[in-house]
Formats: C-alpha cells, structure tokens, sequence
C-alpha cells in the first residue's frame, strides 16, 4: 500500500487533476476473478473519500503484481469524475 501511495506516477496524476483520497484500504478478495458472478478488483466510495482495492490473491496464499493493483487505482481514481464506464470514463482513465 505504501508503494501505492509513494507512487510519483499516481502522485502526478492526481496533482494535475487536483484529486484527493481520503483512505486508501485493502479489500478482502470474495469472489474468484474470472470465475465468480460477482468479483471486484476495486471500490471508489464517494468520489474518492475512500478506495478500496483487491491486493491479496483469491486463495489468500500471496498478493496480486503491482502493476496489476496500480491499474486497477488508476481506474478507480477515474470515478472521481466519472461514475459510469462510458467512453469518457475510459479516455480519462488512459
């Protein structure tokens, strides 16, 4: 979480965008990715006053890549501004 947190990519980007995270947690993987109906990787709660992300594996044993979680941070930061995964959503996310 901390590399996360430090990260001067994600640092930049939410200067230029002037956006601000209130808590930045760890969610308990429920679900298995792929397989489950139902299987989040992330979680904007009120435009950024609290995400959560996935960081553990389904079977709890490890932790997903780095790159892997700081993409999913990258897609929930963009709810900031978008709710919706509609093509505004993903041009601001890229």
């Amino acid at each position: 979480m901390n590399s996360l947190t430090n990260d001067p990519g994600i640092l930049a980007c939410m200067e230029k965008h002037n956006w601000n995270v209130g808590c930045l947690a760890e969610m308990y993987p429920e679900g298995k990715v792929g397989e489950s109906e139902v299987c989040i990787m992330g979680l904007n709660q009120n435009k950024g006053q609290k995400i959560l992300l996935r960081l553990r594996t389904d079977d709890l044993k490890g932790f997903r890549k780095i790159l892997s979680i700081r993409k999913v941070l990258f897609h929930e930061l963009a709810h900031n501004v978008h709710s919706e995964h509609d093509g505004e959503f993903f041009k601001l996310m890229r």
